[in-house]
């Protein structure tokens, strides 16, 4: 009996193994597919390209969210800036340096996750408005300083690029560099004040929706606490 315990027990191990990683292909192309959406098709000024990675590390953990944002992403997105946008491959290549931002994105949410597991455990085994509030009042925390830690990271990564003359695509916070820029301000806090306005609304859906999208996802894969 115990054999066929421990061997149940492997075989639903490693078919949510196999679901893991179906679902973390499956949200590359939609991390892709919905930036291009909503930036590129209906001018939305927002990023809105993690949403699906922070979906990932909210249900799988940090392997899972890298594996979706900083290694499949960037193919997904490099199909979409050649094919869909028409961009020269070397625009598209320094487009995903900006991974640098998702592994930091990623590493933020999985060590905020931890820290407020307890919470959640008594909302997924007891959902209500009260215990949904107690984790909600977390993640509007956790939304701030993915904003300040994605801005500041951005930033950086736009002023390198800039002083090193790299070809870079329209992004949603050059309209607000422009502004900056004319009142005087320093180039590098232009880079990086320019994304705030934008990663304040755009971390909350990716915060938020993720969140949301990885109960479906947990539920799926058969267990609420699945981490990879």
């Amino acid at each position: 009996m115990s054999i066929l315990k421990h061997m149940s027990g492997v075989q639903s191990r490693s078919t949510a193994v196999w679901k893991i990683f179906v679902l973390c292909v499956i949200c590359a192309f939609c991390n892709a597919g919905l930036s291009y959406l909503l930036n590129t098709l209906l001018k939305v000024p927002l990023y809105a390209d993690t949403i699906f990675t922070v979906a990932m590390c909210f249900t799988a953990g940090a392997l899972a969210g890298i594996l979706t944002g900083a290694l499949l992403s960037p193919l997904a997105f490099l199909i979409v800036c050649k094919y869909l946008l028409g961009l020269p491959y070397e625009t598209s290549w320094v487009r995903n340096i900006f991974t640098i931002c998702v592994l930091a994105e990623v590493a933020l949410v999985c060590f905020y996750h931890a820290r407020i597991k307890s919470r959640e455990d008594v909302f997924l085994q007891k959902p209500s408005l009260n215990s949904f509030t107690g984790v909600a009042t977390h993640l509007l925390v956790l939304v701030a300083l993915d904003c300040i830690i994605v801005s500041i990271c951005g930033g950086t990564i736009d002023f390198i690029l800039g002083k090193l003359s790299a070809p870079l695509a329209y992004s949603p916070e050059d309209t607000f560099e422009l502004g900056l820029l004319h009142n005087n301000v320093p180039v590098f806090a232009t880079a990086v004040l320019s994304r705030i306005p934008i990663n304040i609304v755009d971390r909350f859906f990716a915060v938020f929706g993720g969140y949301g999208i990885s109960l479906a996802f947990r539920k799926w894969i058969g267990s609420p606490t699945t981490n990879a």
